[in-house]
């Protein structure tokens, strides 16, 4: 709740926020501090700062197994009543198939989920690299001069839909996001994309 309140009051000021506590809380997360960033130019040195988002998904591989495994021992527990009865064969065959349909459903349902993104920041580069729920790669690269962050209320296909805009391309960010959090994280890229300038 503490970390909420502060958030808010970060936000109200207009100051760009510097707890780790803070960057723990957000559904996505940078490979350091901005703050404690140190960007160079691309062909000098490695990435200064990348950004990584991925869609949240409750159910983990170890959560979808646990899940399985007590649904199936819990629709074993009705076939002991039918044992020795030529009713067994036709309840376990129904039970089978549906714990078979369960499985197949959760598993697409995980697999659609998965999507990540991945922004790298240069002082005079920045690249973002999409990865599909179906394994295809898409990217985007851009002059962080030149890079135009908005944030579009509600003419967007989500709420503060958050797109980039650069070398004659507009791409999405962060789509699987609530639409609290995107103009959050569209703030946060302001800032990290005016400090990357700034040391070019």
């Amino acid at each position: 709740m503490e970390i909420k309140i502060n958030l808010i009051k970060t936000l109200w000021r207009r100051e760009k926020p510097r707890s780790k506590e803070y960057y723990n809380f957000m559904p996505y997360h940078w490979s350091k501090l901005p703050s404690s960033a140190d960007f160079v130019a691309k062909e000098i040195g490695n990435v200064g700062l990348c950004l990584y988002l991925s869609s949240h998904n409750s159910l983990t591989p170890s959560g979808f197994v646990k899940f399985i495994s007590i649904t199936a021992v819990m629709m074993l527990i009705p076939i002991f009543a039918f044992l020795g009865h030529t009713f067994l064969w036709i309840i376990a065959g129904t039970l089978g198939l549906t714990l078979l349909a369960v499985w197949t459903a959760l598993k697409a349902s995980w697999r659609r989920g998965k999507v990540s993104e991945v922004l790298e920041i240069w002082t005079d580069h920045v690249r973002l690299k999409r990865t599909n729920p179906n394994g295809s790669i898409q990217e985007w690269e851009a002059n962080p001069y030149w890079t135009e962050i908005s944030i579009i209320e509600k003419a967007g296909p989500v709420p503060n839909y958050l797109t980039l805009r650069g070398s004659g391309r507009t791409v999405e960010l962060g789509a699987f996001l609530s639409e609290d959090e995107r103009p959050i994280l569209a703030n946060e890229l302001r800032v990290v994309l005016n400090a990357a300038i700034g040391k070019a």
